[in-house]
């Protein structure tokens, strides 16, 4: 697989995965440095194929990824960043798009959404221009068909990154789209707040109609969910570190 920047320089080693990082977050045993480590030091691509293919049940190809890709959704300023953004086949024709948001035990954002849409009404009293709250509207209506006021919606107490990842991810407009979250254990993984994480991503899952295509607890659990239409394929899946 190969990987390069958002600028489109190869990613060899580390250093050039740590330099496409925001805000100093590359840490070793967090989230950003644990998934360059797994891709570039513990053969992650051919895990993730594999996982991958088994519930597609089909040969999967991972073909290039960008850390910290900028996957837009809508006409507004700023993109869902994932992690990484992995482009593929699946089959012989299939085009794919896998969004893979690695955590440690770092929340689904500091917001929910409906908090996420008071601060933007509150924006909007002190700035008349600003289009947050619109925002935060037209993503709940146009990828999930949801008309209720943001702040009582189905979704109000979810992570808001879970609702703008998934978005990021049907947008690329891909035959297959997933929306892979990767925990890595690591000597720093908390287990309270993993929970609290695990538990936001099934209130999610729930919130929006998934399916589960897997039933057993053990290995990746596996649902299906429709946005703008579209299906897609969320995997929440686990990794020890070391």
């Amino acid at each position: 697989m190969q990987i390069t920047s958002p600028e489109g320089n190869d990613i060899a080693t580390m250093e050039d995965w740590g330099a496409c990082v925001r805000g100093g977050h590359f840490k070793e045993g967090r989230s950003a440095y644990s998934l360059a480590d797994f891709i570039l030091n513990r053969n992650g691509a051919a895990i993730l194929e594999e996982r991958i293919s088994a519930v597609c049940v089909e040969s999967v190809i991972l073909e290039r990824a960008t850390p910290e890709f900028r996957a837009s959704f809508d006409s507004y300023r700023g993109p869902s960043n994932p992690d990484l953004g992995i482009f593929g086949t699946v089959g012989s024709k299939s085009s794919l798009f896998v969004s893979l948001e690695a955590k440690v035990d770092e929340p689904f954002d500091s917001k929910t959404v409906g908090e996420k849409y008071q601060d933007a009404i509150r924006e909007k009293s002190r700035e008349p221009q600003s289009r947050a709250y619109a925002r935060v509207e037209n993503l709940l209506s146009s990828y999930f068909a949801e008309s209720a006021d943001p702040g009582v919606s189905r979704f109000s107490d979810v992570g808001y990154q879970l609702l703008t990842g998934t978005a990021g991810t049907v947008a690329q407009q891909k035959d297959r789209s997933i929306f892979y979250v990767l925990v890595f254990k690591t000597s720093e993984y908390d287990e309270r707040k993993g929970q609290v994480n695990r538990q936001d991503y099934e209130k999610f899952i729930a919130a929006a109609n998934g399916k589960p295509l897997t039933q057993s607890l053990e290995g990746p659990r596996v649902h299906e969910i429709t946005a703008v239409g579209k299906r897609l394929i969320c995997i929440y899946d686990y990794f020890q570190f070391p």
